[in-house]
C-alpha cells in the first residue's frame, strides 16, 4: 500500500526546510548514480531506467553512526511522520536532482530488511516517484508537491525521476522500522 498525505507540517516549517536545503552553505555530496547502484542485478529490473547523477546529504545513518549537524532540525518532521515512539530509524537522507531530462532512475529498495520508507517532498516539481511490481512494471507514480509525504513498504521497488520542466527536485527519504 502506498499512502499519500499533504501538508503534514505547517507551511512555515516547510519553507524553512526548503531554505535550509537550498542555502549556499548546505553541504551536498555528488553521486554518480543517485540510487547508489554501481553494479548489481537491480539495474536490470526495468530496461527503461537510467542511472542519473545527483546530490545527496546524509542526515542520519544508524549503520555508520553518522549524524549531520542539520539532523536536529529535521527530527521533528520525522516524529510527525512516524507518530509512534517504538521506532528504529535506519537512515534519513536528502536528495537533489537537477533538470537532466533523463527519465526515471533504477528501481531499487533502500534496505534489505523489512522496513518502511517515507518520502517528504521539499518543493513543487515534476520528476515523479515511480513504484514497480517485482517484474519491473510501473504500478503507480506520485508527483512531488511541497509538504507531501508518501509512505510505503520499503521492500517495494521505487525510483526517482529527474525534472524536465522545473530546475530541481528536492526530497527527504526516511527509512525506519516500527
Amino acid at each position: 500500500m502506498i499512502a499519500i498525505k499533504d501538508d503534514i507540517i505547517p507551511e512555515l516549517y516547510q519553507d524553512r526546510i526548503n531554505s535550509m536545503m537550498t542555502n549556499t552553505v548546505f553541504p551536498w555530496t555528488f553521486l554518480q548514480d543517485v540510487t547508489y547502484r554501481e553494479s548489481d542485478i537491480v539495474k536490470n529490473i526495468n530496461a527503461n531506467a537510467t542511472g542519473t547523477t545527483g546530490f545527496a546529504h546524509l542526515f542520519y545513518d544508524r549503520q555508520s553512526e553518522h549524524e549531520s549537524r542539520y539532523w536536529d532540525f529535521l527530527f521533528p518532521l520525522f516524529l510527525t511522520i512516524v507518530n509512534n515512539p517504538n521506532f528504529e530509524l535506519l537512515r534519513a537522507k536528502g536528495g537533489l536532482l537537477l533538470n537532466t531530462s533523463t527519465g526515471y532512475n533504477h528501481a531499487h529498495i533502500d534496505a534489505e530488511i523489512p522496513h518502511t520508507t517515507t518520502l517528504y517532498y521539499v518543493n513543487d516539481s515534476d520528476g515523479d516517484t515511480y513504484f514497480f511490481d517485482n517484474d519491473g512494471s510501473v504500478i503507480q507514480t506520485v508527483k512531488p508537491k511541497k509538504g507531501r509525504i508518501v509512505t510505503f513498504n520499503g521492500l517495494t521497488y521505487h525510483s526517482s525521476s529527474c525534472p524536465v520542466e522545473n530546475s530541481h527536485r528536492l526530497v527527504l527519504n526516511f527509512n525506519y522500522v516500527i
